[in-house]
Protein backbone atom coordinates (compact mmCIF):
# COMPACT_ATOMS: atom_id res chain seq x y z
CA UNK A 1 0.00 0.00 0.00
CA UNK A 2 1.27 3.52 -0.71
CA UNK A 3 2.56 5.77 2.05
CA UNK A 4 1.71 9.45 2.28
CA UNK A 5 4.01 12.09 3.69
CA UNK A 6 2.26 15.16 5.05
CA UNK A 7 3.63 18.52 6.15
CA UNK A 8 1.42 19.91 8.92
CA UNK A 9 1.72 23.61 9.80
CA UNK A 10 -0.15 25.26 12.66
CA UNK A 11 -1.28 28.39 10.81
CA UNK A 12 -0.26 31.83 12.14
CA UNK A 13 1.97 30.54 14.93
CA UNK A 14 5.18 32.45 15.61
CA UNK A 15 7.51 30.66 15.72
CA UNK A 16 5.84 28.33 13.19
CA UNK A 17 4.84 24.98 14.71
CA UNK A 18 5.34 22.36 12.03
CA UNK A 19 5.49 18.57 11.73
CA UNK A 20 6.14 16.18 8.85
CA UNK A 21 4.68 12.69 9.19
CA UNK A 22 4.45 9.52 7.13
CA UNK A 23 1.26 7.46 7.22
CA UNK A 24 -0.46 4.68 5.31
CA UNK A 25 -2.73 5.80 2.48
CA UNK A 26 -5.38 3.55 4.07
CA UNK A 27 -5.47 5.62 7.26
CA UNK A 28 -8.93 7.00 8.01
CA UNK A 29 -9.44 10.68 8.73
CA UNK A 30 -10.44 9.59 12.23
CA UNK A 31 -7.02 8.00 12.79
CA UNK A 32 -5.35 10.97 11.07
CA UNK A 33 -6.95 13.18 13.71
CA UNK A 34 -5.30 11.07 16.42
CA UNK A 35 -1.97 11.15 14.59
CA UNK A 36 -2.13 14.96 14.38
CA UNK A 37 -3.05 15.15 18.07
CA UNK A 38 0.02 13.05 18.92
CA UNK A 39 2.58 14.79 16.72
CA UNK A 40 1.42 18.29 17.54
CA UNK A 41 1.19 17.66 21.27
CA UNK A 42 -2.52 18.29 21.69
CA UNK A 43 -4.54 16.40 24.30
CA UNK A 44 -7.65 15.47 22.29
CA UNK A 45 -9.98 17.46 24.54
CA UNK A 46 -12.02 19.22 21.85
CA UNK A 47 -14.05 18.74 18.68
CA UNK A 48 -12.38 18.95 15.27
CA UNK A 49 -13.08 18.96 11.56
CA UNK A 50 -11.26 18.54 8.27
CA UNK A 51 -12.05 20.73 5.27
CA UNK A 52 -10.88 19.16 2.01
CA UNK A 53 -11.94 20.61 -1.35
CA UNK A 54 -14.77 22.51 0.38
CA UNK A 55 -16.17 19.31 1.91
CA UNK A 56 -16.39 19.03 5.71
CA UNK A 57 -15.43 15.82 7.49
CA UNK A 58 -15.89 15.62 11.25
CA UNK A 59 -16.42 13.44 14.28
CA UNK A 60 -19.85 11.84 14.37
CA UNK A 61 -20.77 14.16 17.26
CA UNK A 62 -20.96 16.96 14.67
CA UNK A 63 -22.70 14.95 11.97
CA UNK A 64 -26.26 16.14 12.38
CA UNK A 65 -28.70 18.71 11.04
CA UNK A 66 -27.33 21.52 13.20
CA UNK A 67 -23.98 21.65 11.41
CA UNK A 68 -25.20 20.93 7.89
CA UNK A 69 -23.63 18.55 5.40
CA UNK A 70 -20.74 16.82 7.16
CA UNK A 71 -19.26 13.38 6.45
CA UNK A 72 -18.16 11.18 9.36
CA UNK A 73 -14.33 10.88 9.54
CA UNK A 74 -14.49 7.17 10.44
CA UNK A 75 -15.64 6.23 6.95
CA UNK A 76 -13.08 8.13 4.84
CA UNK A 77 -9.60 6.90 3.89
CA UNK A 78 -6.80 9.34 3.10
CA UNK A 79 -6.45 7.86 -0.39
CA UNK A 80 -10.10 8.80 -1.04
CA UNK A 81 -9.56 12.51 -0.39
CA UNK A 82 -5.86 12.98 -1.18
CA UNK A 83 -5.53 11.53 -4.69
CA UNK A 84 -2.30 13.35 -5.57
CA UNK A 85 0.54 15.31 -4.03
CA UNK A 86 0.21 19.02 -3.42
CA UNK A 87 -3.31 18.42 -2.17
CA UNK A 88 -3.99 20.54 0.89
CA UNK A 89 -6.58 20.46 3.62
CA UNK A 90 -7.45 22.41 6.74
CA UNK A 91 -7.73 20.62 10.07
CA UNK A 92 -9.48 22.73 12.71
CA UNK A 93 -9.07 21.68 16.33
CA UNK A 94 -10.83 23.28 19.33
CA UNK A 95 -13.52 25.52 17.88
CA UNK A 96 -13.05 27.95 20.79
CA UNK A 97 -9.31 28.53 20.40
CA UNK A 98 -9.54 27.89 16.66
CA UNK A 99 -6.28 26.03 15.99
CA UNK A 100 -6.07 25.81 12.19
CA UNK A 101 -3.59 23.38 10.70
CA UNK A 102 -2.71 23.19 7.03
CA UNK A 103 -2.06 19.64 5.87
CA UNK A 104 -0.14 19.35 2.62
CA UNK A 105 0.44 15.99 0.98
CA UNK A 106 4.06 16.36 -0.15
CA UNK A 107 4.90 12.80 -1.20
CA UNK A 108 3.26 9.55 -2.22
CA UNK A 109 5.54 6.51 -2.14
CA UNK A 110 4.90 3.00 -3.42
CA UNK A 111 8.26 1.73 -2.15
CA UNK A 112 8.08 -1.17 0.34
CA UNK A 113 8.14 0.07 3.93
CA UNK A 114 10.35 -1.39 6.62
CA UNK A 115 9.24 1.13 9.22
CA UNK A 116 6.26 1.20 11.49
CA UNK A 117 3.62 3.70 10.52
CA UNK A 118 2.69 6.32 11.47
CA UNK A 119 6.16 7.84 11.77
CA UNK A 120 7.58 11.27 12.46
CA UNK A 121 9.87 12.63 9.74
CA UNK A 122 10.66 16.03 11.25
CA UNK A 123 9.27 18.92 13.26
CA UNK A 124 9.97 22.30 14.72
CA UNK A 125 8.90 24.22 17.79
CA UNK A 126 6.65 23.34 20.70
CA UNK A 127 2.92 23.02 20.37
CA UNK A 128 1.00 25.77 22.19
CA UNK A 129 -0.55 24.67 25.48
CA UNK A 130 -4.08 23.32 25.34
CA UNK A 131 -6.79 25.92 26.10
CA UNK A 132 -4.40 28.88 26.03
CA UNK A 133 -6.69 31.11 23.98
CA UNK A 134 -5.62 30.69 20.36
CA UNK A 135 -2.72 32.00 18.28
CA UNK A 136 -2.88 35.64 19.40
CA UNK A 137 -2.97 34.78 23.11
CA UNK A 138 -0.16 32.28 22.53
CA UNK A 139 1.96 35.10 21.07
CA UNK A 140 1.23 37.14 24.20
CA UNK A 141 2.25 34.18 26.39
CA UNK A 142 5.58 33.90 24.55
CA UNK A 143 6.19 37.63 25.09
CA UNK A 144 5.30 37.32 28.77
CA UNK A 145 7.71 34.39 29.22
CA UNK A 146 10.49 36.53 27.74
CA UNK A 147 9.91 39.26 30.36
CA UNK A 148 10.28 38.11 33.98
CA UNK A 149 9.08 41.55 35.15
CA UNK A 150 5.72 41.20 33.41
CA UNK A 151 2.75 41.14 35.83
CA UNK A 152 1.51 37.80 34.40
CA UNK A 153 4.93 36.12 34.31
CA UNK A 154 4.58 34.15 37.56
CA UNK A 155 1.07 32.89 36.81
CA UNK A 156 2.10 31.77 33.30
CA UNK A 157 5.17 29.95 34.65
CA UNK A 158 3.03 28.33 37.37
CA UNK A 159 0.59 27.16 34.68
CA UNK A 160 3.11 25.94 32.07
CA UNK A 161 5.97 24.99 34.36
CA UNK A 162 9.44 26.52 34.38
CA UNK A 163 10.73 24.32 31.55
CA UNK A 164 8.23 25.32 28.84
CA UNK A 165 10.15 26.50 25.80
CA UNK A 166 8.24 27.59 22.66
CA UNK A 167 11.18 26.73 20.37
CA UNK A 168 11.76 23.27 21.86
CA UNK A 169 10.87 20.20 19.86
CA UNK A 170 10.74 16.92 21.74
CA UNK A 171 11.13 14.33 19.00
CA UNK A 172 11.54 11.42 21.42
CA UNK A 173 8.23 12.12 23.20
CA UNK A 174 6.39 12.36 19.88
CA UNK A 175 7.96 9.15 18.55
CA UNK A 176 7.02 7.35 21.77
CA UNK A 177 3.43 8.60 21.43
CA UNK A 178 3.28 7.47 17.80
CA UNK A 179 4.60 4.05 18.82
CA UNK A 180 1.79 3.67 21.34
CA UNK A 181 -0.76 4.92 18.80
CA UNK A 182 0.63 2.58 16.11
CA UNK A 183 0.30 -0.40 18.45
CA UNK A 184 -3.32 0.56 19.21
CA UNK A 185 -4.05 0.86 15.47
CA UNK A 186 -2.56 -2.60 14.79
CA UNK A 187 -4.58 -4.15 17.64
CA UNK A 188 -7.74 -2.44 16.35
CA UNK A 189 -7.12 -3.68 12.79
CA UNK A 190 -6.48 -7.25 14.01
CA UNK A 191 -9.90 -7.26 15.63
CA UNK A 192 -11.51 -6.81 12.20
CA UNK A 193 -9.61 -9.57 10.36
Amino acid sequence: MPTYTFKIDLINTEPLVSRTVKVSSETTLYLMHHIIQTVMGWENRHLYEFSINNILFADSRLVDEEYGDITDVKTILLEDVFPKTVTTAIYLYDFGDGWKHQLELIEISNAPQNELLPSLVSGQNACPPEDCGGVYRYREIIEILADSTHEEYESIVDWLGPKFNPVAFNKLTIERGLGILGAKIKAYEKGFK
